[in-house]
């Protein structure tokens, strides 16, 4: 998927970059929201897993700026400070977009303690383990 890349910062934080200004507002949540926490990033991308498989019907999440309601039809996002800053995707389009978010927090190699730690927390095999 292009149209947002994922970098870190030279002071080490996460950001992006949109050449599609309709991926910003997912862009804006997952740096500011899930942040470089890497659980994090793995029980938004198992939640996306188990609603595209029907396994789950609904999930909410809500954070530092934004709330997200993730169902079959789609994420809804909204900031909580700025009524302007909203938009739906699709869950291929957030799934692919987290997935390159997951790739950057990823290039850590504490990456396989992070999954090995969501597996015994959550009692099974994460989604992404081949990610």
């Amino acid at each position: 998927m292009s149209g947002i890349k994922f970098y870190w910062t030279e002071t080490g934080r996460s950001e992006y970059r949109a050449t599609d200004e309709r991926l910003s507002c997912l862009g804006m949540w997952l740096v500011g929201d899930v942040q470089a926490d890497r659980s994090t990033c793995l029980d938004l991308l198992a939640d996306l897993e188990d609603i595209t498989a029907g396994r789950k019907e609904h999930e909410s999440w809500e954070g530092n700026a934004w709330a997200a309601e993730l169902s079959p039809t789609g994420v809804d996002l909204q900031n909580l400070w700025r009524e302007e800053l909203s938009a739906h995707y699709t869950l291929a389009e957030t799934r692919g977009v987290a997935e390159r978010y997951w790739r950057l927090l990823a290039e850590d190699p504490g990456r396989g303690a992070a999954v090995q730690r969501w597996e015994e927390r959550n009692g099974r095999r994460h989604p992404y383990q081949g990610l």
